[in-house]
């Protein structure tokens, strides 16, 4: 880690993105890593439902949350349920509007809602620790949290041409202290909409982007934020992005799931890239790019952005009928989590172990 500090520092004030080639160093790239199915978690009438996960979630100790807009839903690490986390209401360590971010850490849950700004710290357990009412703000999202200092993401609002299309949204960088003084660092991480405007200048729109950050531990938080091949290290020690690398990458075109109204603004291709994972000290990169006989293809880079491995793992049911191609999972140890939902849309959480790296 020490090395690796070194290296963020010696490039800090360049911010130079790292190009990597279209092919890995590694001579076994192209494979397929086996997944052995261990468990398979669905609804337990009484106990819990899976209405509309978001994300899936880690700990240290192998217990699984899974995030809904309402819960987060804690797993043991024999796969049974716990309990949800989330107490519904407006009293201390109680939530009464949608949850939209989560942090999971060795000692302690972050839960935050950006329609009510407020934030609940509690233990795994679910004791509370703190609880905090912003005032200031609006803060779209949580990145992350270290030392008494929040993370969080604003929106940059500035008029958009009345015109249907695709537009860039800006969200900047913001820290914020226990004494809720506000900082605005220069960084800005945008994403892409799609903007329908109608006649009458109705406008609705829809995210075409979306940010996806993995805290790889308490300091650095890996993100990407844009429809193009591009990841970046947020540096929660130092408030700045360090790092940011991609590799040539050809991009998957994107067909719509069902009909699209006449004159819809719609993206060409998929995003290149939908989820990010931490596994034996690298970076796994989930692409969009997907072979129905392999199934997903997974980029791999070490800390310093460099473009070691590629591999495909056989997930072949992952939902494509977006552009954001979405895929909730995380790693804990030698096992893959995936949240898939079937023909009929019943959703389980299943348990993989990682066979034949």
């Amino acid at each position: 880690m020490f090395c690796f500090s070194l290296f963020l520092a010696a490039i800090v004030a360049s911010q130079q993105v790292i190009e990597n080639p279209e092919k890995p160093l590694s001579a076994k790239a192209g494979r397929v890593i086996q997944l052995k199915e261990i468990s398979r978690i669905t609804d337990e009438g009484g106990k819990f439902f899976f209405v509309e996960p978001w994300d899936v979630f880690a700990g240290r100790d192998g217990s699984i949350y899974v995030h809904e807009p309402k819960g987060l839903l804690k797993f043991g690490v024999n796969g049974k349920f716990v309990k949800n986390l989330l107490k519904w209401g407006e009293g201390p360590g109680e939530l009464n509007g949608n949850l939209t971010g989560v942090i999971v850490r060795e000692d302690d849950i972050i839960l935050y809602s950006s329609n009510i700004m407020k934030l609940v710290r509690i233990t795994p357990d679910g004791k509370l620790i703190e609880d905090k009412k912003f005032s200031k703000g609006p803060f779209s999202s949580l990145l992350g949290y270290h030392d008494g200092i929040f993370f969080m993401m604003k929106r940059v609002w500035e008029d958009m041409p009345k015109i249907s299309g695709l537009y860039e949204a800006k969200n900047r960088l913001i820290v914020v202290t226990e004494k809720e003084e506000v900082i605005e660092t220069s960084f800005l991480l945008p994403t892409t909409e799609s903007r329908d405007v109608r006649l009458g200048g109705r406008t609705s729109s829809s995210g075409i982007s979306r940010l996806m950050a993995l805290r790889e531990s308490e300091r650095y938080v890996f993100l990407f934020h844009t429809p193009e091949y591009l990841i970046k290290i947020l540096d929660l020690e130092k408030s700045e992005i360090v790092l940011s690398f991609r590799r040539k990458y050809d991009r998957v075109r994107y067909t719509p799931a069902g009909k699209i109204p006449e004159g819809y603004p719609i993206p060409k291709y998929h995003n290149d890239l939908c989820r990010l994972l931490w596994h034996k000290g690298r970076l796994w990169a989930v692409t969009s790019t997907f072979d129905k006989n392999k199934g997903t293809l997974v980029d791999v880079f070490n800390r310093e952005g460099q473009y070691l491995d590629n591999f495909y793992l056989p997930l072949f049911k992952i939902r494509r009928n977006n552009p954001q191609y979405y895929a909730p999972m995380a790693i804990a140890g030698n096992f893959l989590y995936l949240l898939e939902a079937d023909e009929e849309d019943l959703i389980s959480l299943i348990k993989y172990e990682i066979v034949g790296e």
